[in-house]
This record gives structure tokens, C-alpha cells and sequence, in this order.
């Protein structure tokens, strides 16, 4: 048996060619660990002995603070890189292999690149050199209880945030709330809500996400990071520190159902290890109804998600300061497909808003004629077409009526057909038993019977759907009975108010297709959202 004997702490010749070698300090301290044992301090002043009792000239030193392991985006590794490229560094002395990381894989590749640089990596308090190469299995045991630390206390980190997620946990509340400290309740912060509730009220007036970013920071009001009460590090650039807008932030805060009073989490994953942010779906996101008092109302939030989206969709825009008009990306030429585009017109004291043609706008008749068609004759249209929908979706709706009634009057000879039905798959089912057992006996003849089988199992299946037929009808009729009834209801509560808001009008309506005639008048169809209606068609007279 041979015995491998060491005296990892005691070599005390550390030259390189009669030069003293150079060595940089690193140490780390994560957020999970005892800061008083592992404090930076302690770290350092281990490094700073063992390099004077073993004749070390330290040519530098970095850290990191409240930085995990797995993580190799640190800014101490990066002076380390700098150092290495500067010829300033032969050997990198830590306190534990851990200290330079726990990420198996990041933590290995690292040391090959030190080494790749005549850098050798050695630990002080485990007797570990990089440049040893019996220690090579012994730092790959570490790599892997070290990876296997940090990987088991993120899971029960993670776990622990899970269960208090379940039970209504906020890590980070949005502007507008914040918690009282000494009974945990969460409360509106009228001044942040006021912000909120202004947001809305100018998307729903027209005004696109940018512009309302450049207005808040026109008039110096505060963004979302101001109300967080964040501290502006050092690092931070001057702009950051004016807490500005800019539209992500108000497209966040449009998105946000939190402002409904309903706290939603567990909405992504994040992996700071692997960079990932994986999205949760819905039904497994853990949703808290009424958590909080509500800065708006729930109707006005779902508008403001319909009208997001069919902007977005649409690419509806506008010049800064001006409003997105209600028309805008919805209404398309139906000769070149180009966007028609809104112009407002001033004649004698009078104003209104027209749609153009955006090829004849450009390009001038030869290439398409201009379609103009006012805002007023497009609200007037869309006010008819839904009335006439909602006059029509009345009618279906009797049309269901009878049909179930007229299965009420039928029903029993419904349920006579499905007793006959099932008799006749029971037959089947024997006679389908009879021919295994004859095949058994005349192999020869096999096919025949295989014929003979799948035949009465197409049968047997065509039966099985009669049934479901028979016994579903009554239910489905029912059922898109309620759907017709419930879009009439919808369609009521918006033909009562005078005028059709955009969201509404964007809720209902996907497309406008403008068609001009040779004699200048104008065929407008409509193409419905959802299964209202594939198209409706209008036709009027424009005239100058």
C-alpha cells in the first residue's frame, strides 16, 4: 500500500525564477451565510497571514458582498480577469474553494482559464493548489458538494416563498399601495394612486403610451421607482436618479390587475443560474381576489386590456401630444390594403376628422383613389350595424328557443332511437365475440372474419355517436341559446350609451374595409370579433 503524505500549509519557498510570486486576495460573502464566521473581514485577514508567512507579494485584492456563488457576473472575478490579463497576478489565493464559487461547471472553467494564464488557484484553509495534479479529483469532489449546497438551500429558499405566496405574500407592491409597518395591511397611497388613475383616464382619452411617459416627465412627476422608496446607489447613472418614464412603465402599470385589488403571484420563475425567466399559465398562478383596496375598477381594467391589445395589434399611433384617433389601425382600403389615415379638417369655425387613404396620401390618385369617409359617418355606421346584429342574434336566439322546444316535444322518441341504439351495440358486441371464436378455430379463413369484425366495429362506433348526438342536442342548443342571449345583453348595455367608447367599439369590431365605386360612393364592411358575425356590409353617398 503506498501512503500519500502532505504538508499542504508549510511550503514557504514562493519564487518564481528568484521573484517573489505575486498574489491576488478574493473573497465573497452570499446573503445565505453566517456574516459574522464569514464575515469580509475575516476572509481578508486569513488571506493577508497566509501570504506574509509564505513570502507573497500581494499585488491586489477583490470581493464581492451579498453576491451568490452561482452567479459568475461579479464585479471582484472581473478585476481578477483584469489583473490576469496584466501579468499582475501568478496565483490567486481564496479561503475556500467555495469563496471563488459554487456552480460546478462556471467554477471549473474558471480555474482552466487561470490556468490557461500560468495562474494556479490555491485554497488556504483546505490546502488545495490548482497546479497540483492529485488535487485535481479532490477539487472536483468540492465543485460538486459545493454546487450541490447552493442548489439545495435555493430550493428551500424557493419552497418557503411558494408557501407564502399561497397565503398572500407581496415581495414588491406596485405604486399606488404601500404597507402599514406596524399592522402589515396594505393601504393606497393617494398621492401614487392619483398617477395611476390619470394614466388611465388619458390611455382611455387617446393618448398612446409614449406620449403619456413624456407628459408625466414634462410636468417632473415621479416615476414608480421614486414611490418604491429604492435607495440610488453610487452605480446608478444621473438619469436614473431624475426617476423618469418611459412607456414600458406605463404599459406595466395599464397591465397591472394588482390595481383591481386582486394580487396575483408565482406569474414567472426566474433562474439566476441559467438566466431563464419561464411564464407561469394562469391556472397555476396563485390569485388573491379583493387582497387590497382597488385604485380601479375591474370593467375598467378589462377595457383597458382590450384597447391595449388592439393598438399594439394594429399598431396604432400617434405625433407627440396628439391623441390616437378612434379609427386608427382599424380602418383599411379595400383596392391597395394600405391603412387609412386621420386628418383633422377646420372649415368656417368647424372641425372634424377624416379617414385617407395612406397610397393616396403619398402616391396621388394614379395610384389609389383617396376614400375619404368622416368619424361621424363611421360612428353612425357601426351604431346601425350593431343594432342590426343584436336584432339578429334576437332572432336566433328564438330560432334555438323552438328548436328546444321542439326536442321537448320529441323526447320521447329520442330516448326510444337510444335504447335502440344501445340494443344494437349490445348485439354487436356478441356477434363481434362469436367471429373471434370462429377465427380461433379456421385460421385459414382469418381475414375474413378480421373483415367481418372491423365492419361491426364501424358500426358499433357510428351508433356510439348517434347516441351523444341524441343526448348532447338538447344541452348544446340550451347553451348557444345563453351565448346568443348574453352577446344580445352586451350589445343592449353599449347601444344605450350615446356614444360607443373605443374600447368597446375595439371589443366588438376587428376591421373596417373602406371600397370606393366609380361613382364616388363608398361600400363599408365591418368584420366582427368572436363568432357575432363574419361580415356586415353598409353602403352610402359621399359627397364634398
Amino acid at each position: 500500500m503506498v501512503c500519500r503524505s502532505t504538508n499542504r500549509g508549510a511550503a514557504t519557498a514562493k519564487t518564481n525564477g528568484g521573484i517573489k510570486m505575486k498574489a491576488w486576495l478574493y473573497y465573497r460573502l452570499s446573503r445565505d451565510e453566517d456574516a459574522e464566521m464569514n464575515s469580509l473581514q475575516n476572509q481578508r485577514q486569513i488571506l493577508v497571514d497566509y501570504a506574509e508567512q509564505h513570502g507573497y507579494e500581494i499585488s491586489g485584492e477583490s470581493f464581492d458582498d451579498n453576491v451568490s456563488g452561482m452567479t459568475f457576473e461579479r464585479k471582484g472575478l472581473h478585476q481578477i480577469e483584469l489583473a490576469v490579463e496584466d501579468g499582475k497576478v501568478d496565483v490567486l489565493l481564496v479561503k475556500d474553494l467555495s469563496r471563488l464559487g459554487r456552480h460546478r461547471t462556471r467554477t471549473a472553467l474558471f480555474i482552466d482559464y487561470l490556468r490557461e494564464n500560468n495562474v494556479k488557484v490555491y485554497s488556504v484553509t483546505e490546502g488545495i493548489d490548482s497546479s497540483n495534479e492529485n488535487d485535481d479529483m479532490i477539487i472536483g469532489f468540492k465543485q460538486l458538494v459545493n454546487d450541490f449546497y447552493a442548489k439545495d438551500i435555493g430550493k428551500k429558499v424557493r419552497t418557503g416563498i411558494r408557501q407564502k405566496q399561497k397565503t398572500g405574500m407581496t415581495v414588491n407592491l406596485p405604486m399606488g399601495y404601500y404597507k402599514d409597518r406596524n399592522t402589515g395591511e396594505v393601504l393606497v397611497d393617494e398621492t401614487a394612486a392619483a398617477i395611476v388613475r390619470e394614466i388611465f383616464e388619458k390611455f382611455f382619452a387617446g393618448y398612446g403610451l409614449s406620449t403619456i411617459a413624456k407628459d408625466f416627465n414634462r410636468r417632473g412627476i415621479k416615476s414608480p421607482e421614486y414611490f418604491s422608496h429604492r435607495k440610488v446607489g453610487a452605480q446608478r447613472t444621473q438619469m436614473c436618479k431624475k426617476f423618469l418614464w418611459v412607456q414600458t412603465t406605463v404599459k406595466r402599470i395599464i397591465q397591472n390587475e394588482a390595481y383591481t385589488g386582486t394580487l396575483v403571484n408565482h406569474k414567472t420563475v426566474t433562474s439566476k443560474i441559467y438566466k431563464t425567466v419561464d411564464v407561469i399559465p394562469p391556472e397555476e398562478q396563485y390569485r388573491h381576489e379583493n387582497f387590497m383596496p382597488a385604485i380601479i375598477d375591474k370593467e375598467t381594467f378589462e377595457q383597458a386590456q382590450i384597447l391595449l391589445e388592439s393598438r399594439l395589434k394594429n399598431h396604432a399611433r400617434a405625433k407627440f401630444g396628439s391623441v390616437i384617433h378612434r379609427y386608427c389601425g382599424m380602418i383599411k382600403c379595400a383596392e391597395c390594403g394600405a391603412s387609412l389615415i386621420a386628418k383633422k379638417r377646420t372649415v368656417a369655425g368647424h372641425s372634424w376628422v377624416e379617414y385617407t387613404c395612406n397610397s393616396n396620401h403619398r402616391y396621388g390618385n394614379e395610384y389609389c383613389t383617396a376614400h375619404t369617409i368622416r368619424e361621424p359617418q363611421l360612428d353612425e355606421i357601426i351604431h346601425t350595424e350593431l343594432a342590426m346584429l343584436r336584432q339578429e342574434i334576437l332572432d336566433s336566439s328564438q330560432k334555438y328557443d323552438e328548436i328546444v322546444k321542439d326536442w321537448n316535444k320529441k323526447k320521447p322518441k329520442y330516448d326510444k332511437m337510444i335504447k335502440e341504439y344501445s340494443q344494437k351495440i349490445v348485439t354487436l358486441n356478441g356477434q363481434i365475440e362469436e367471429l373471434i371464436m370462429e377465427r380461433i378455430g379456421d385460421r385459414e379463413h382469418a381475414k375474413v372474419y378480421n373483415s367481418m369484425i372491423e365492419k361491426r366495429e364501424a358500426e358499433i362506433a357510428e351508433l356510439t355517436k348517434k347516441i351523444e348526438e341524441c343526448r348532447k342536442f338538447d344541452e348544446l342548443s340550451k347553451k348557444r341559446r345563453d351565448e346568443l342571449m348574453s352577446t344580445a345583453e352586451l350589445l343592449d348595455e353599449v347601444l344605450l350609451e350615446p356614444y360607443i367608447s373605443d374600447a368597446n367599439m375595439r371589443l366588438l369590431v376587428r376591421k373596417i374595409n373602406v371600397h370606393e365605386n366609380e361613382d364616388g360612393s363608398l361600400d363599408v364592411s365591418l368584420e366582427f370579433n368572436g363568432d357575432f358575425k363574419d361580415t356586415s356590409t353598409g353602403c352610402f353617398e359621399i359627397n364634398d
